[in-house]
């Protein structure tokens, strides 16, 4: 038990002894790394940019922050030190009974160390911002320079680019070149701040004379190069195409030149004195309007040729038109001896000459014109088409009621040989009825007879008119065809039921004996002496067919094979 005892007591020691050594080279490993932070702190060149930016003769406020960063790094550079042995007591200390302890301590000096390198990397930063800033500044001074004399080559060698802009141009030039100077010995005093300040500031106009260099030639070369010559064009044209009669859609051209010339002096002036935002619109305006005069005389121009062929083409076309209507006008006064208009032709012949008219007077109106030197050919050229248009139209209109009316007598003759024809076969129903000797017809057949006939003779009566109208005419045609075919099945019905009851009554005969046969002959006699010759036939057919099944279809399926 004591063994026991002694054998646990020496496992937790050594579990101790491990427990110390683990945590005293892990204490030692984080002493080191900071340490190894501290070093690096110790070799960062701070004091020899220090040194380096005093050498730099800083005046103003870049001299004041240079004080201060110096001030700040007389206090960092000591603390560094300290950091250094810090690390080293810390690193005797782990050997220790410290050891116990020593968390804090390092947590401490990391904190310590934290501080001084956040300091330290600011210090590096605005040094490093004080030496870039400083070299930009030198930088700038030739770049300058050379960019001045890049101006002045320019405007001297391509002067006729610019034409009188020079003179303002070499004045803005000057002013940039006397603040260049300004920032040159600032620059070189060292005042780094107030060089700044005048460099942002050239910067910018320095950018915005640049784009004036740029711009202006591109101004400059239509106000010098392009309008005047287009102008004087216009005034040419314009002055040659007035000698010869020509007449424009704009009144006052001549005055309208004069303005743009005038606009043309302004726009010079306003770039002279560098109003480049004034001088774009200007120019904009000037190709826009000298454009639009162009196309306003190029338009009469292009139409004066194709008006005055119109013009010949027109004024047969008004001729043919008006005799054309003339003769359709005459025809419908013939015709209408003859027949009944319905559809108001005579009144819409007047009325198309009535726009032959109104289209020959535009013509002659515009002919006049021509013949005074007066023509604004663009207008007649417009005036014309659509009259051409219109007359086309009047034209169809014309031959749509001439093709009309000519169907007139076509459709007289037409109805007259229909006439014969329905006249011939009311003749030929009532011949076909006589000869079938019968006693008499039912009312119903002769009111039928009697109405088709009254109807041929109405349809006579209208074709024997001193005027004939065709459309009353035509519709009676279509009521006697289909009458006249109803009063054809009504006699052909007539007659198949006449000779068909006749057939049966004979063959009624062979049954002498059957009461039921001879009843029923009797009252199909009786019936067909009454003029009711479909009861009579049913009568006589449906007895024959109770007595002998099938009699009736045989007899009438042998009369119609003869008959039909």
């Amino acid at each position: 038990m004591m063994f026991q005892i002694l054998i646990a007591i020496l496992v937790i020691v050594l579990l101790l002894l491990l427990g110390i050594v683990w945590f005293q080279r892990r204490a030692i490993q984080q002493i080191s790394e900071l340490q190894a932070v501290s070093a690096h702190l110790s070799k960062q060149p701070l004091a020899a940019n220090l040194k380096k930016a005093q050498q730099m003769q800083l005046v103003g406020d870049a001299r004041d922050q240079l004080a201060k960063l110096q001030k700040e790094y007389d206090q960092l550079a000591p603390a560094i030190k300290r950091l250094n042995k810090q690390g080293e007591d810390l690193q005797a200390a782990v050997k220790t009974s410290q050891l116990v302890t020593i968390n804090s301590a390092i947590s401490d000096y990391r904190e310590a160390i934290e501080k001084a390198s956040k300091q330290a990397d600011r210090l590096q930063k605005q040094l490093r911002t004080l030496h870039q800033q400083e070299e930009n500044h030198h930088e700038a001074v030739d770049q300058l320079k050379q960019r001045y004399q890049q101006y002045h080559q320019q405007l001297d060698d391509k002067s006729f680019e610019y034409g009188e802009t020079t003179d303002q141009l070499n004045e803005r030039l000057a002013d940039l070149e006397d603040r260049y100077a300004k920032f040159t010995d600032l620059t070189t005093k060292g005042d780094l701040e107030a060089a700044q300040e005048i460099l942002t500031d050239l910067q910018t106009d320095n950018q915005e004379f640049d784009d004036l260099l740029k711009k202006v030639p591109q101004l400059y070369k239509p106000l010098v190069a392009e309008f005047p010559d287009q102008l004087a064009e216009l005034r040419s044209g314009y002055e040659t195409l007035t000698k010869q009669h020509y007449h424009f859609t704009e009144k006052k051209l001549g005055q309208k030149i004069d303005q743009l010339q005038a606009k043309l002096t302004q726009t010079v002036k306003q770039l002279n004195d560098l109003q480049v935002d004034v001088v774009e619109q200007s120019n904009q305006d000037l190709s826009t309007e000298i454009d639009h005069l162009y196309d306003i005389m190029q338009k009469e121009l292009d139409a004066k040729p194709e008006a005055q062929h119109l013009m010949k083409v027109m004024g047969e076309f008004i001729s043919h038109a008006r005799r054309q209507n003339d003769e359709l006008t005459k025809e419908l006064k013939r015709l209408n001896l003859s027949y009944t208009f319905n559809n108001n032709e005579i009144e819409a012949a007047r009325r198309l000459d009535e726009r032959i008219k109104a289209i020959d007077k535009d013509y002659q109106r515009d002919a006049q014109a021509i013949k005074d030197d007066q023509a604004l050919y663009s207008q007649i050229l417009a005036s014309q088409k659509a009259n051409q248009q219109e007359l086309t139209a009047v034209e169809e209109k014309q031959r749509e009621i001439n093709d009309e009316v000519a169907k007139l007598q076509t459709d007289e003759q037409r109805a007259k040989k229909m006439l014969q024809r329905y006249s011939v076969d009311i003749r030929t129903i009532k011949r076909q009825v006589e000869q079938l000797n019968l006693p008499g017809l039912s009312s119903d057949y002769l009111d039928y007879f009697k109405g088709v006939s009254d109807e041929i003779k109405k349809l006579a009566a209208a074709l024997g008119q001193y005027k004939v109208d065709m459309d009353d005419v035509t519709k009676q045609l279509i009521m006697v065809e289909a009458d006249l075919e109803t009063l054809h099945t009504k006699t052909n019905d007539l007659r198949d039921s006449v000779e068909l009851t006749e057939r049966l009554l004979q063959y009624a005969n062979r049954f002498p004996n059957d009461e039921t046969v001879e009843k029923a002959a009797q009252e199909a006699r009786q019936l067909f002496s009454e003029y009711e010759y479909a009861k009579s036939l049913e009568k006589i057919g449906t007895a024959l067919e109770e007595v002998e099944p099938g009699s009736f279809k045989r007899l009438e399926d042998s009369y119609y094979n003869e008959n039909h």
